[in-house]
């Protein structure tokens, strides 16, 4: 039972004690106020305990979506290169935050098949803060917007005509 509860039976045994009867205006009052005191404890209560079972709900399914993850990319889910593809192949003795040594290359298939399509892509810098990104020349568009993917700003700003 909770404290709510637990209160609000306090104060119905003190009215009790106090021989409260609903023959005065006052004393119905408080009779009443306790009756919506009880069921509000009651529905607290309620809502307190599916609380309950959906956190534990949540819970089951992140140990689910890891053991997948885990599953699929073999892995744990923290484990995640500078590439951003997960595998498990560091330098655990020169590591930044992310577990990766910035200047480990990596190997893992996914890069490779990167690097094996690099052919297609072209690469360009972007003028505010010099990062590079990578356009598919076969789908690239200059008339779509492209931001940068690190500052967020636009890569190819358009240029007024001249008359």
């Amino acid at each position: 039972m909770s404290e709510v509860v637990k209160k609000v039976e306090f104060l119905k045994g003190m009215a009790e004690g106090m021989n409260l009867t609903a023959d005065t205006v006052e004393h119905k009052m408080m009779l009443k106020m306790l009756e919506v005191m009880e069921e509000m404890a009651e529905e607290l209560e309620a809502v307190s305990d599916h609380q309950d079972e959906l956190d534990q709900y949540v819970d089951e399914l992140d140990s689910d979506l890891g053991d997948l993850e885990e599953e699929v990319y073999g892995i744990p889910e923290d484990d995640e290169c500078a590439c951003g593809h997960h595998h498990h192949h560091f330098d655990e003795d020169d590591e930044d935050e992310d577990g990766w040594d910035d200047e480990d290359e990596c190997d893992c298939e996914q890069c490779e098949d990167d690097e094996d399509a690099g052919e297609d892509f072209l690469e360009y810098e972007c003028p505010h803060c010099g990062a590079s990104v990578y356009y598919d020349q076969n789908y690239f568009d200059l008339e779509e917007d492209h931001l940068c993917p690190d500052c967020g700003k636009e890569l190819f700003p358009t240029v007024p005509d001249e008359e």
